[in-house]
């Protein structure tokens, strides 16, 4: 019937609005979807793998710039292994997995006191050939694609954070 499909999703939408979802992108006018973004700084890196991770979360939760006064300042720690996937019968490995481990360190920038920790991991596979050019070129292809899906579990993880009830105005009450 063709009532039925626009009929599931309007049931479907008040469903979703009465429970309580608030979609994680969603544009509050000219301002950050997570407006305690604005306040984070993102800690320096300590090597190249760090840069790039950095520079995706600069992306994707501070892309107006480095808060003048922040607020919080958020830490990270990144592991990096290699793993074989597929292996011939004559011992040659034409696959690997490149593995990302991130702990995150969310701290009051003042104190220093933690306010949340988290440990995200990402995984890339690229294939191996005979041109080690290749190999190094997939590999750093992988190595990206991971750094910037830990960072986007980071963000995640931080609207989740910033998203509790703690993080939410309080009702004022009326004046008579």
């Amino acid at each position: 019937m063709s009532w039925s499909r626009p009929f599931c999703i309007l049931l479907v939408a008040a469903a979703l609005a009465g429970c309580g979802f608030k979609p994680l992108y969603r544009q509050n006018g000219p301002g950050e979807a997570v407006p305690q973004f604005t306040q984070i700084s993102i800690a320096q890196p300590e090597d190249r793998i760090s840069q790039q991770l950095r520079n995706h979360l600069l992306d994707m939760v501070t892309p107006q710039g480095s808060p003048e006064r922040p607020l919080y300042i958020l830490d990270y720690r990144i592991t990096e292994s290699v793993g074989s996937v597929f292996v011939t019968r004559s011992d040659e490995i034409t696959r690997n997995n490149l593995q990302i481990s991130v702990s995150t360190f969310l701290r009051d920038y003042q104190t220093g006191s933690p306010l949340a920790s988290f440990s995200i991991s990402s995984q890339a596979s690229y294939n191996l050939t005979v041109a080690d050019y290749s190999n190094l070129i997939s590999e750093k292809n992988a190595r990206e694609r991971a750094l910037r899906d830990a960072a986007e579990q980071i963000r995640i993880r931080l609207a989740n954070y910033f998203g509790r009830d703690q993080f939410k105005p309080k009702p004022q009450p009326r004046q008579p």
